[in-house]
């Protein structure tokens, strides 16, 4: 196995521009260096002064010329052989505006100063006798600003992270609910709605049918002689027929309508905003078709019809949901009585078979269909 050294990433540095070497090892032995250890590039390049982390440069030329990606902060002289103190902020701010710069010039760069310091300087310190001691103070200064500046940066940074996070984990968790909630209404053999999920949406429609003086009508459908289907096929073979029994009821609802399994082979459709013909033309619809899917079975299967009851709210006039519900089944019993495969109507005074479109009504209230 051969080792691979890793490479260490350089340094950070603090960078002093500053053209008079004098007033350069003052600086540098402020910032606890020793001037003796300072050297200068032999070829003269930008590398200049230099003492541990801290580097010093003459011009802005090198300062141009120098990867400043590192840099912690850097210090700049007014005046410059190349240029002056302003243009190397300028610089600065345009090029990596994450470095804190300070600016030294005399006594009589006050103006300087301002300007200096509405440029984007953190700091300025006026060069006197005693100039080098406030110098280690605003350096220590202006780097804990910095870092305590990029600490900053990275907890927004980390916020708007786990913010994001949270947001997708929002987003997720109000998806799983809105799958729970659409779950929790739907029965799982036909994906029609369940009878909880019904008898919700029957209260609402039965009080804004009252309320608004609508329509309102119930349909109850059952299968008839569903059982001998699971006695003779098996349980699989129902449970496709009660999933192709609610497919066909679906196709014939408005969008409006609700249909739903109330329990076993029985079905029902909640139907707002309908007459009393307009339901009674659904039932049938229902029957015929599912007459014509009959037609395509085996007929070795055990024949089945569907019986159909109808309640309608100014027809039978229920005086609550429940008793339109109970109508309804009245009205289903009563084709089942008659025999089966038909459609009967509660009316006021009582059930009556539906009309037909043919007007043979007897033939057609008594038919038998076969699954």
């Amino acid at each position: 196995m051969i080792d691979r050294a890793v490479e260490q990433p350089a340094p950070s540095f603090v960078l002093i521009v500053e053209p008079d070497r004098t007033t350069a090892r003052r600086m540098l032995a402020a910032l606890g260096g020793d001037g003796a250890a300072t050297r200068r590039a032999a070829d003269g390049e930008a590398e200049g002064l230099q003492f541990g982390e801290v580097i010093v440069i003459e011009t802005l030329r090198e300062l141009f010329e120098r990867d400043l990606e590192r840099a912690e902060l850097v210090i700049c002289a007014v005046e410059l052989p190349d240029g002056t103190g302003l243009n190397a902020l300028d610089y600065l701010r345009g090029h990596c505006p994450h470095v804190p710069v300070i600016l030294m010039g005399s006594s009589d760069d006050a103006a300087v100063a301002v300007e200096a310091i509405r440029a984007g300087a953190l700091d300025f310190l006026t060069s006197t006798g005693h100039d080098m001691q406030a110098l280690p103070l605003t350096v220590e200064k202006c780097l804990t600003h910095q870092r305590v500046k990029h600490e900053n940066e990275r907890l927004q940074r980390d916020l708007g992270n786990s913010l994001t996070e949270l947001a997708v984990k929002n987003q997720q968790l109000q998806a799983l609910v809105r799958q729970l909630e659409a779950t929790a209404r739907t029965d799982d053999l036909t994906g029609l709605c369940n009878r909880r999920s019904l008898n919700e949406m029957l209260e609402r429609a039965w009080q804004q049918a009252v309320r608004n003086n609508r329509p309102l009508a119930f349909l109850m459908l059952d299968l008839d002689d569903f059982k001998t289907v699971n006695d003779c096929l098996g349980h699989l073979r129902g449970d496709e027929v009660l999933r192709e029994t609610g497919k066909i009821i679906q196709a014939n609802c408005r969008q409006v309508d609700v249909p739903a399994r109330y329990g076993g082979d029985e079905f029902c459709v909640l139907m707002p905003e309908s007459e009393a013909h307009e339901v009674v033309q659904v039932a049938q619809r229902i029957l015929a078709e599912c007459e014509e899917a009959n037609r395509r079975k085996p007929t070795s299967e055990p024949r089945i019809g569907m019986s159909i009851g109808v309640a309608q709210i100014n027809q039978s006039r229920p005086v609550n949901s429940e008793e339109l519900i109970r109508h309804a089944d009245e009205a289903l019993y009563a084709a089942k009585a008659a025999g089966k495969g038909c459609v009967m109507v509660r009316g006021a005074g009582g059930v009556a078979p539906a009309p037909t479109s043919n007007g043979d009504a007897a033939t057609r209230s008594r038919r038998a269909i076969a699954w």
